[in-house]
This record gives structure tokens, sequence and C-alpha cells, in this order.
């Protein structure tokens, strides 16, 4: 008997070690690739520290976090099913996608999803101090980077361009290569999304040994840009609003809101735990990408987008719900079910 008590018992061991093993595997079966945006932009930053509280979650995903061209390229590789959901996302650019216009035209994908807000931040235009530049007006005829290529940033600048027929020289490239180009004076400026009152974290250096300066749309700018893309977003800066540029302003800048997307086929749990994850480590990606700090990654998403949205994802009206924020129905998906 005594042996049989002791082949019993180790079965039942066998057994447990087994459930268990099987449970921790099953912890760690959702893996998710995740689009950013190039490595060497301040907000790779915000995206890798997002994708480590998320692994770092008791939740069973696993997210791997991939280089790209960032907004529009993670927009074109969302709706292909290249990546499960994707950060260094704008409205804007959603928006496009969603309704099949502008930079989708005729490649409508309903599917795409808000999943959480970064922030709301500025397309800065960024120029040479001793280039003379003073508005986004006098950067006609001259060598200037719009952005990384295939961002939604970049785009903007370019169809600004055409809109106000100031036939600016325009290169997009990588944002080392365009820094080295601004370093050796082969272009004036160049493009980059930064926090609503502080320099990019990548042209700090820059700026220590290139003096730089921020220039701005004019008010007509804005209203002729609006005329023809009502749903981009301009906010009047006063003189001080840059910290590290007081003396610019008063100006206007296109200012979107920010954030990450997924997709409908994304099941509402899956959502629910990117963002809880998300919120509840936001501490820890403030430390590592401070232009968050002061933003709602939920709530502000629902207060401050305006008629024409995208739907959010199930997991996060979820989430909202949770915590008691309200969601209007405009920002309902079909698939959300109550």
């Amino acid at each position: 008997m005594k042996i049989r008590n002791g082949i019993f018992s180790g079965l039942i061991i066998a057994v447990l070690a087994a459930v268990l093993l099987f449970a921790g595997t099953a912890q760690a079966e959702i893996h998710l690739n995740m689009g950013s945006t190039s490595s060497t932009s301040g907000v790779y930053a915000w995206c890798v520290a997002a994708a480590n509280v998320i692994n770092k979650a008791d939740n069973g995903i696993q997210v791997t976090v991939v280089e790209s061209g960032a907004g529009m390229d993670n927009l074109r590789k969302i709706s292909a099913g290249v990546f499960d959901f994707a950060m260094a996302i704008d409205l804007p650019g959603s928006l496009q996608l969603y309704k099949g216009i502008e930079g989708f035209e005729g490649k409508q994908f309903k599917d795409v999803r808000w999943l959480f807000l970064r922030n709301i931040f500025a397309d800065r235009l960024y120029v040479r101090k001793d280039s003379g530049v003073a508005s986004f007006a006098d950067l006609k005829g001259k060598r200037f980077c719009p952005g990384i290529p295939g961002s939604a940033s970049a785009a903007y600048v370019m169809q600004y361009d055409k809109i106000l027929g100031h036939n600016i020289q325009l290169v997009p490239s990588a944002l080392g290569d365009a820094i080295t180009a601004l370093k050796e004076n082969r272009i004036v400026g160049l493009q980059k999304s930064s926090g609503l009152n502080n320099i990019d974290a990548s042209l700090i250096e820059v700026n220590l040994t290139t003096p730089l300066t921020v220039v701005g749309y004019s008010e007509e700018d804005v209203r002729k840009i609006q005329e023809k893309i009502p749903y981009m977003t301009f906010l009047k800066r006063e003189k001080g609003s840059i910290k590290e540029f007081p003396e610019v302003g008063p100006i206007w800048e296109e200012c979107p809101i920010a954030g990450a997307v997924a997709t409908a086929a994304m099941p509402e749990e899956v959502g629910y735990q990117i963002v809880k994850a998300y919120v509840e480590g936001f501490d820890e990606i403030a430390a590592a990408y401070g232009p968050i700090k002061g933003f709602d990654p939920v709530g502000d998403y629902f207060k401050n987008a305006g008629d024409d949205v995208v739907p959010a994802h199930a997991g996060l009206i979820r989430y909202a719900k949770e915590k008691g924020i309200d969601v209007p129905e405009r920002f309902i998906p079909p698939e959300y079910k109550k």
C-alpha cells in the first residue's frame, strides 16, 4: 500500500506540475506585433516604455516593438494585418484610413479602432536660427525636411505646401539623416513632432551646437488649410509657450491628438488588458517620455476629439465605463456589446 500511495502521490505531483507549466505557457501565448516609429525619434522611448509595462503585467500578452516609418506607415501596416496594434498615430491620419480619403483614397478600412491617447502634440517646424526664416511662407524655394518618409506629419506638411502654393523644396528623410543635413546647412530646417511646450528630445543636443528656432503658420494659412482639410487642428501659441524658445510667438501650430490604434479584430479582452496595463504603468512610461504628463490616456480622447471620430476599441470602452468615464455614442463601434 505504501508503494501504491507513493506512486499515486507522485502521479498527482506530476499532473499538478504539468497543469502549472501549461498555465504558465498559456499566460504568455498572446504575441502581438506593435508598430512604433524610427528608433532615433524621441517618441520611440514612449513606444518601448509602453510595451515594457504591457509585457510586465500579468495578462498573458507579450508585445514585440517593430521600428517603422511612424504614422501613415503604421496605418498601412495595421490595415494590411502586419501590425496587431500601433503607436505614434494621430487622429487625422486615422480618420483618413477610416474614411478612405486623402492618403488612403480608395483604401478605406472601417475596422481601425482607437486604443488609447498619448497626448496632444505639435507638428513643429524647426529652422536654423541663422536661416532668416520667420514663417512657413518664408520656406518658399528652400530645402526643408517635412518629416520621416511615410509619416502622417510629413504628409501634412506636403499637403499644406500644395494648398498654400509655397513651392518649398521638400526633402523627406529619416530623422538621423535630416539632423545631419541640418547641421551641414544642406537644409534650413525640419518638421518634428514634439510636446506642446518643449523641444523634442532628439533636438536638444542639436540646438546646443546648431542654434534653432521655431516658426509657424499665419492665421490666414490656417483658414486656407482648414477649408480643404476641416478635421485638422491648429492652436495659437503665445510668446513664451515653448520653454526652450521663449522669444517664439504668437504663431499657429498644427496640434493633433496622438495615441495608439488597433483593429476590430483584436478581442475586447486583449484591448482591455493593454489599456489597463498602460494606465497602471503610466508613471513609468512618463518617466521615459515626459510629454505625456498631464494627459488622461482614456478620458481625454472622449473629451477632446471632435464630431468626426474613429470609433474606440471595445476594450477601451469597457475600461472607460468601469472607471465611470462617459463615452458618447459616436465613439461606440458596432462590435461593442453592452
